[in-house]
């Protein structure tokens, strides 16, 4: 049911919005035959060539529209919106992995990528499950689990070259896991094989490192791009209510002894959103600017687990968790009705 009622939330309203340049750029690329798309991305958006592929056939069933070209990025949500809660249920009880799906589905990153024809939102999806694989894995350390996982990373680096940071957020999670010498052992073997089939692929996407030179260097700008936009895009008002969702607890020191099962899974959303972040920013401020905030959409899943920890220690009635979730949901329809959902969101394309 989260997963449907996070795929309703993206997909309302997914026609509206004019497309814009990127997503004429997946039109464009997708809409070829399989020769012509394999030479363009010889001198262009070969980080972007397997999501072009996947749309290529995606649009050999669906018409070329506004909302069935966003209709891919919908369902990825739902599809994500499930890998939260499958992965919260591995350490909480329901309540919190259902308000974790809960509050992915609204978060505003999310409800941004639910209708942008373009790769964020199956990044979300295969960043989630990929860490579920690695939660698994860790606990059963079967050989055929770390193979799934090496696959699995080797996919979701070729969605987007940046979800293999997911990689550094996994290596400090281990030892919260519980990770004894035999899984960790595995999970690098996993993980060398998988890199030694990305680097080649990371290196020729590098040759076209131009394509993104639009990106400023970071600046006073980016401390905003980093607290508010990268998660909450331009909803102030849902920025300040996380803030004080994921604050409370702490000031209020309301974590119960229970809480103990959750704290491996908060160090591993912390990780999961720190590490990528801070490999991008430090990246962007020695050699060249490549940090933009929705390049780390594959990082929404690990906020709105934070939220759902913050806001399920805080409110401890069933009652009390919807209302908050109530007042989450308030704050971001503003942004969701008019920064997305409006006909000229899409940077004021017509």
């Amino acid at each position: 049911m989260v997963a449907v009622f996070a795929v309703a939330v993206s997909a309302a309203g997914a026609a509206r919005p004019s497309l814009w340049f990127d997503e004429a750029a997946t039109i464009s690329a997708s809409t070829r035959s399989v020769p012509e798309l394999w030479r363009l991305l010889h001198n262009i958006d070969a980080v972007h060539g397997l999501y072009y592929l996947l749309m290529h056939g995606w649009f050999a069933v669906f018409p070329v529209t506004e909302f069935y070209s966003r209709l891919s990025s919908c369902l990825a949500v739902g599809i994500a919106a499930a890998g939260v809660v499958v992965l919260a249920r591995q350490f909480s009880g329901r309540t919190l992995a259902v308000c974790a799906g809960i509050v992915f589905a609204i978060l505003p990153r999310v409800t941004w990528a639910g209708i942008e024809a373009r790769s964020y939102a199956l990044t979300a999806a295969a960043a989630v499950w990929l860490t579920v694989l690695l939660v698994v894995g860790v606990r059963r350390n079967t050989r055929w689990l770390w193979a799934c996982y090496g696959l699995a990373v080797v996919a979701a680096s070729l969605l987007n070259v940046f979800v293999v940071l997911l990689v550094l957020g996994h290596a400090v999670a281990l030892a919260s896991l519980g990770a004894r010498r035999a899984a960790v052992q595995r999970w690098i073997a996993a993980v060398a094989v998988a890199l030694t089939a990305v680097v080649p692929f990371l290196a020729f996407g590098r040759t076209q490192i131009a394509q993104v030179r639009w990106i400023s260097p970071l600046g006073w700008h980016t401390v905003a791009e980093v607290v508010q936009e990268q998660y909450f895009d331009h909803s102030v008002a849902f920025a300040v209510a996380a803030g004080v969702v994921l604050a409370l607890p702490l000031v209020m020191r309301r974590f119960r002894p229970a809480d103990a099962g959750v704290r491996p899974l908060v160090v591993l959303s912390i990780a999961w959103i720190a590490l990528p972040t801070a490999v991008l920013l430090i990246y962007s401020a020695f050699l060249e600017p490549v940090y933009y905030p929705r390049y780390l959409t594959y990082t929404s899943p690990a906020m709105a687990l934070l939220l759902a920890v913050g806001l399920t220690a805080i409110a401890r009635t069933r009652e009390t968790v919807a209302a908050v979730l109530t007042v989450l949901a308030i704050c971001a329809t503003p942004n969701y009705l008019l920064e997305q959902r409006g006909p000229y969101a899409k940077e004021g394309m017509d």
